[in-house]
């Protein structure tokens, strides 16, 4: 009687898991020679209008779409600390033409590292954001 191992299996299926793997990440990649933001998509530039300190800092937020400003939209400033416990700072911005947006009242509360988010709504409802990433230093 000859005796039949069960071992084939085994050794396959190492293999076939690195293939199903490589399937996968090959899916997960854009396809070549398209773009993985729409061109005209709005873009969102945030910065600060002073030097980085404790208190009122006014904030800047740019807001352009095919390299042409957004005018109307509504922009809301927030500002985390990079670490817990902290509350967020938030303000609203203004429009002041040309596709830029003021929030002259918000103010650091605590030296640090900051990121402070811009999230904008554009008149035809696109939502997008931009990020600036701060060091805060005392008064």
């Amino acid at each position: 009687m000859h005796r039949r191992s069960h071992l084939a299996p085994r050794r396959a299926a190492p293999l076939l898991a690195v293939l199903v793997g490589a399937a996968f990440l090959a899916s997960c990649r854009p396809p070549e020679g398209k773009a993985t933001r729409a061109a005209d998509a709005p873009v969102v530039v945030v910065r600060l209008d002073g030097p980085a300190r404790v208190g009122v800092v006014p904030l800047v937020v740019e807001v352009t779409a095919a390299g042409a400003p957004v005018t109307g939209a509504v922009v809301k400033v927030t500002g985390d600390m990079t670490h817990a416990g902290m509350q967020p700072v938030t303000a609203a911005a203004v429009e002041t033409g040309d596709g830029g947006y003021r929030a002259a009242g918000f103010a650091f509360t605590m030296a640090g590292d900051w990121v402070v988010t811009a999230d904008v709504t554009t008149p035809a409802g696109t939502r997008v954001s931009g990020e600036l990433l701060t060091t805060v230093a005392p008064k």
